[in-house]
């Protein structure tokens, strides 16, 4: 094994879409677990009525930020009817939204990893489940591990041929299961024959303050398929 100076523990998280109660809940647990290192998978803002405070939370807390298909919309002005993301960000916030990067790279314990959040990167949204000859050029041009974001639940799969493909899941809008979803990377900075561990984390947060959030804030664009989605754990766009 290698040492323990050689070791790093990475949370990858994603999608907190302006839910303040989820995205406290993830740093409490972060806190506690001693995570020192945080990279966010895009899609802090959007959805929920807290984006402002989550977006301070991400930029705050997190050494990597890739951009996500809502903080791409949102950043570029792309929808009229988001004006209301608009007015609680601001211009400088929206700013660093487009400034973020598409995707970022990483090699631990060997394997090259590539990590982004989905759209706007892909053209539309793929799950682990889907066709393998649909997963398979993530991996390009060699990349052994490839985790994203974008659609709300966590998975895992083996591609044949190339590699481990996972998805984070949603800090703040969980599908399937309306928890915390994030991912734990562990693994060796210098070390190629080290293991690499790839763990999920569920937790609860406080779902009827986040409701509660959503019914007083009656500006929130499509508020009400918001607090479904919150309550149900089902989509409802």
């Amino acid at each position: 094994m290698p040492p323990v100076s050689d070791l790093i523990e990475i949370a990858l998280i994603a999608d907190l879409h302006g839910n303040l109660p989820a995205t406290e809940a993830l740093d409490a647990d972060l806190r506690q677990r001693g995570i020192r290192h945080i990279y966010c998978l895009g899609d802090v803002v959007g959805k929920g009525p807290s984006s402002a405070e989550t977006f301070d939370w991400a930029f705050s807390r997190c050494e990597v930020l890739v951009q996500g298909n809502w903080d791409s919309g949102i950043g570029k002005k792309l929808f009229p009817n988001d004006q209301f993301y608009y007015d609680q960000l601001g211009p400088e916030r929206m700013k660093k939204l487009c400034e973020m990067p598409l995707e970022h790279s990483l090699i631990l314990s060997g394997r090259r990893i590539r990590l982004f959040h989905g759209r706007p990167v892909l053209r539309r949204l793929l799950a682990p489940n889907d066709e393998s000859t649909l997963l398979s050029p993530l991996f390009d041009p060699d990349y052994q591990v490839v985790g994203y974001a974008d659609i709300h639940k966590q998975g895992l799969r083996m591609i044949n041929g190339r590699g481990i493909l996972f998805n984070t899941g949603a800090v703040g809008n969980g599908l399937g299961l309306n928890m915390v979803q994030y991912a734990l990377l562990r693994g060796s900075l210098t070390r190629a024959d080290a293991p690499l561990d790839i763990s999920f984390v569920t937790l609860p947060y406080d779902q009827e303050r986040a409701i509660r959030d959503a019914e007083n804030t009656k500006a929130l664009p499509k508020w009400h398929l918001y607090k479904r989605e919150l309550e149900t754990g089902i989509y409802s766009r």
